[in-house]
């Protein structure tokens, strides 16, 4: 029987499936960074308010902090599911996010790092797409990646890490890339140019990869998530030291941090059916994980980061039930701390260029995070702005009223949300499901009898016009009929193709619910033609359910 061994602290509602979550640190203070579905990407406070957003033309997919001009406070990298790859710099004072990177690629973003792969001094940007490719950039000011590499299949999952190699005296700085057919590659850099260490192949799509010792040994290991419901950890070298079998729900994000307090790093997943789940490793060269304990939500976890709050380590979540939750560990600092023994660390190389950096960012233009944002800037930077404005004041506008409608159509004004705060006896188990209502059925209307007039008034051209048009039948609109024969997924996505768009779940669950499906048939298959990118919810007009592009 496994103990709840957690409090929940805080709950944000957010306004659509989260995909990302990281947290940007500018000198005492934490923003917490999240996006998804919305294409927005907040940024909040230590208040759990938004102060600021950032509108993208596709999915917010990827974040990642890292601060690149050594001033104490980070920048962040974001990918989109337009295939923006972007750089955005925190304004301390105006707390606003700004753009000074912007690269465009011809598929989605899914993942991206940043780190000193090439062992320069300086810290290069890292980006993997559906286009089946890693793309690494020297700096913010790069037009063009310096090297790609070329893939089968997607890039799902990549990250950097240290790593200690049995023929190499020092420890080294790779870069680990999965792919959707379930390939891993080790990366490094030896005197500027990229080596493939190794690679595995492990037939199924890696979700996540994440590096840390968690076998207490002093060495980082590397841990993967994948679609065979496993997490798999690794040496060094590739080779499995031990599997993790996650029986409920593929796991599809990892941490691995030390969220107790007892010098032991833990490995958290976030599982497609909604679970996240804590093992830790108690002794020391072990290999003995525990499931420590576990919670649920109501749909999939996408992302999973953790911030330090009055010296307590808070694990953060999101995914598709479109929440963001702060939990941490009630025995932090309870446990007596385990005596890991201090290996080798990674030398940290000053940068030769550090001043051009530092000037290259403090330089930077603003660039625009979507086309909206593009549209004004060309139309500022040709003139015609100024042009418009003249002909709208010809037209007896104030410059005011001209200025104000610009501003509501150059960007969106974020919405401010309150946290919510829940006791700690109170953690709700499941979020309550949509509730689907049935569609009502409305009896045709007989035809009345018409009275004959004796004698009318004489009708206008208009009025005649008006009758005769009135007067037309109109044809009936038929009746859709939904395929019955094939699986679920089959019928589902004919239906949609059919349709086209499903303005509500309502509409979209009831044809279904009568050909003999179940709520909760259907309710599982949508969440995972979703998750899957086949269907999409649209938010904004025109609202609802179709096809993904």
């Amino acid at each position: 029987m496994i103990r709840k061994r957690f409090q929940l602290i805080h709950m944000f509602e957010c306004p659509d499936a989260v995909l990302t979550c990281s947290i940007l640190r500018c000198h005492d203070k934490s923003f917490l960074i999240f996006g998804g579905h919305d294409k927005t990407l907040y940024l909040m406070d230590e208040s759990m308010n938004i102060i600021d957003d950032r509108v993208f033309d596709g999915w917010c997919r990827c974040s990642y902090p890292i601060d690149l001009d050594g001033d104490g406070c980070d920048e962040v990298l974001v990918g989109a599911g337009d295939g923006s790859f972007m750089v955005l710099k925190l304004s301390l004072e105006k707390k606003k996010l700004v753009g000074i990177m912007r690269y465009r690629s011809p598929k989605r973003v899914i993942c991206c790092i940043a780190g000193d792969i090439t062992r320069n001094g300086n810290i290069e940007l890292i980006f993997g797409s559906e286009d089946k490719t890693i793309k690494i950039f020297d700096g913010i000011n790069s037009e063009e990646p310096k090297f790609i590499f070329y893939y089968d299949s997607w890039v799902t999952a990549c990250t950097l890490g240290v790593l200690k190699l049995p023929d190499d005296k020092v420890p080294i700085y790779g870069l680990i890339v999965g792919t959707k057919s379930g390939i891993v590659q080790l990366i490094r850099f030896k005197d500027g140019l990229p080596d493939i260490t190794w690679q595995k192949d492990f037939s199924s799509q890696i979700n996540d990869i994440k590096v840390g010792d968690v076998t207490n040994d002093g060495f980082n290991e590397i841990l993967i998530s994948t679609d065979s419901s496993v997490i798999k950890i690794l040496d060094c070298n590739g080779e499995p030291i031990k599997d993790i079998q996650i029986d409920e729900g593929r796991p599809l994000s990892l941490l691995i941090e030390d969220i107790d307090g007892d010098n032991a790093n833990e490995i958290v997943a976030g599982c497609a059916d909604g679970s996240l789940k804590v093992f830790h490793n108690p002794s020391i060269g072990s290999t003995d994980f525990e499931l420590k304990w576990k919670t649920k939500v109501s749909s999939s976890i996408k992302d999973i980061c953790y911030r330090v709050d009055q010296e307590k380590k808070n694990i953060i979540f999101g995914g598709y039930d479109r929440a963001i939750r702060i939990l941490t560990d009630f025995e932090w600092g309870d446990k007596p701390s385990l005596d890991i023994p201090q290996q080798d660390k990674l030398q940290i190389l000053e940068s030769t260029e550090k001043e051009t950096v530092i000037n290259e960012i403090a330089k930077a233009q603003k660039v625009p995070t979507n086309i909206r944002e593009h549209l004004f800037e060309i139309l500022l930077n040709k003139g015609y702005l100024k042009d418009l404005t003249a002909e709208l004041k010809d037209l007896n506008y104030t410059e005011d009223e001209i200025l104000e409608e610009l501003s509501v159509l150059n960007t969106q004004k974020s919405v401010i949300y309150e946290k919510v705060v829940y006791p700690v006896w109170s953690l709700p188990e499941e979020e309550k499901e949509e509730k689907i209502e049935a569609e009502t059925v409305v009896e045709e209307q007989k035809s009345s009898v018409k009275h004959m007039v004796i004698e009318e008034p004489i009708k206008t051209d208009k009025e005649k016009l008006s009758a005769i048009l009135s007067s037309v039948p109109k044809e009936k609109a038929p009746v859709e009929k939904i395929k019955t024969e094939g699986t679920l997924e089959d019928i589902l996505l004919e239906h949609l193709k059919n349709k086209h768009l499903i303005p509500t779940k309502a509409e979209f669950v009831n044809p279904l619910k009568e050909k003999g499906f179940s709520i909760d048939q259907i309710e599982k298959e949508i969440n995972i033609l979703k998750e899957q990118g086949r269907i999409k919810y649209s938010r904004a007009k025109p609202k609802g359910w179709s096809l993904a592009d």
